[in-house]
């Protein structure tokens, strides 16, 4: 009989971690996945992650199944390097080997996604055609909370974990009753305030994504570099990140283009378009002949504008959790949007496992991870934004340089990219040498050093 019941919205990557995570911190917890879609897919582009979230994995068991799907075909690392691209006569002003104690592993998002799929060890409890509507809660804390979909349907739960990204019906619905009982108790600035975390905010960013597939008859010949390494083109107010995935046979590419006025604002349009080639080289022309050689390429490419999740004042409301990007949707900077959310998943399977924890004390529970998991996710999150402004060298000391003195090659220094690079490095300062370990510690101390009667108050 198990001690209770979870009911997990959303079986991307962090719902399948998560699962992964009960699988193996809370075997008698059971777990039912319910997604949106009607087929899972291996469909998507490239992730990269660094030694932070590859030590997420390693404690779930995945890290010689993760090295053996990443890198570029001769090593499983890549090395970074930071190239000023947007102007013709291009060079590169930072580079850290593959050795780097900031290890950069990339993906191919869908073959990470069948690699999460294939080591759960239930993975018929992963229920399709299931799109949340809305979930009540009942007073009693040994109550359980009712989860409705919008196919009429209905199941009960003892905790409900939202892992259904950005645009996540379970948030929605967590603050709308956040609002709503604000409003009851006449606090309307307080109701408006909760109200505008339903919606993500538009960063200010658009990302043109787009894949290139190296003929099988080159794989006897030396690869280009953007072929091996991961590359940050950089350029005034735009970059283009590269990286190869599928053990180097695709490169991944990710254009960004950055409108800082229209940063948190609503986004009304389509999050995701396809776009012609035409408007991808249009928006680079000038770049050196590397960049301009990856955009004639590339035949299909998408648009998307990079919506992000503001700073909640809570991922917790009773026995209802906000796990990944329904969470902390940040910009991709950082390369920690999916890392995060695989902290989220470890802290909450370990916690729940404690032998301590039962259907009375699961609101407390909730709180002891909110209290250890919100204040680092949105410390990423501001970090990747700054990240960002920088790889497109957006820069204190640059604020009066245009895009074109930029390409004219006036305005910046060798001297100034050099602080941009060291910057960088210092943003990156958090996950070098660290894990999540310590706070999950940290968090089970809390568990332990209570009474099962004061985790019930």
């Amino acid at each position: 009989m198990p001690r209770f019941n979870v009911a997990i919205v959303g079986a991307g990557l962090c719902g399948l971690v998560f699962a992964l995570a009960l699988d193996k911190y809370a075997p008698d917890v059971e777990y039912q996945i319910y997604e949106a879609t009607a087929e899972l897919t291996t469909a998507g582009a490239g992730i990269n992650m660094h030694s932070r979230t590859l030590s997420v994995l390693r404690e779930l068991g995945l890290e010689q199944a993760l090295l053996d799907i990443s890198g570029n075909g001769e090593s499983e690392r890549v090395t970074l390097i930071y190239r000023k691209s947007d102007q013709r006569d291009a060079f590169t002003f930072s580079k850290a080997d593959a050795d780097h104690d900031d290890l950069q592993l990339t993906f191919h998002r869908g073959e990470l996604q069948k690699l999460f799929f294939d080591r759960l060890l239930h993975p018929e409890r992963i229920h399709l055609g299931k799109r949340f509507a809305s979930y009540t809660q009942h007073q009693d804390p040994q109550g359980q909370v009712e989860v409705h979909f919008q196919d009429g349907s209905m199941v009960s739960c003892d905790v409900l974990v939202g892992t259904d990204g950005i645009k996540s019906g379970v948030r929605a619905e967590m603050y709308t009753q956040l609002a709503d009982a604000a409003k009851k108790a006449g606090r309307s600035n307080e109701a408006r305030t909760l109200e505008s975390y339903i919606r993500a905010v538009f960063s200010g960013h658009f990302v043109y994504r787009g894949l290139f597939t190296r003929d099988p008859l080159a794989d006897s010949k030396a690869r280009p570099l953007n072929m091996s390494h991961l590359m940050i083109y950089c350029g005034k107010d735009n970059h283009v990140v590269t990286y190869p995935i599928s053990k180097g046979r695709i490169l991944n590419v990710a254009a960004v283009v950055t409108h800082t006025e229209m940063a948190g604002t609503i986004y009304d349009g389509p999050w995701t378009v396809d776009v012609p080639k035409s408007e991808v080289q249009g928006a680079f022309v000038g770049w050196e002949p590397e960049v301009e050689n990856i955009m004639q390429n590339i035949g299909s490419w998408n648009k998307w504008a990079i919506n992000m999740v503001k700073d909640l004042p809570t991922f917790v409301d009773g026995r209802a959790a906000l796990v990944g990007d329904a969470a902390h949707s940040m910009t991709p900077f950082q390369a920690s949007g999916a890392g995060q959310g695989f902290e989220d998943c470890l802290m909450l399977g370990i916690l729940l496992g404690h032998p301590n924890v039962k259907k009375g004390n699961l609101s407390n529970i909730l709180k002891i991870y909110d209290q250890f998991r919100r204040p680092v996710a949105q410390n990423v999150a501001e970090l990747s934004v700054k990240s960002g402004n920088l790889q497109s060298l957006n820069h204190p000391e640059l604020i009066g340089v245009t895009p074109a003195m930029s390409a004219a090659g006036e305005g910046i220094t060798k001297a100034h990219l050099q602080r941009i690079a060291d910057d960088l490095e210092r943003l990156k300062g958090w996950r070098q040498g660290t894990t999540v370990m310590p706070d999950c510690q940290a968090a089970l101390d809390q568990i332990q050093g209570l009474t099962e009667s004061s985790l019930s108050n």
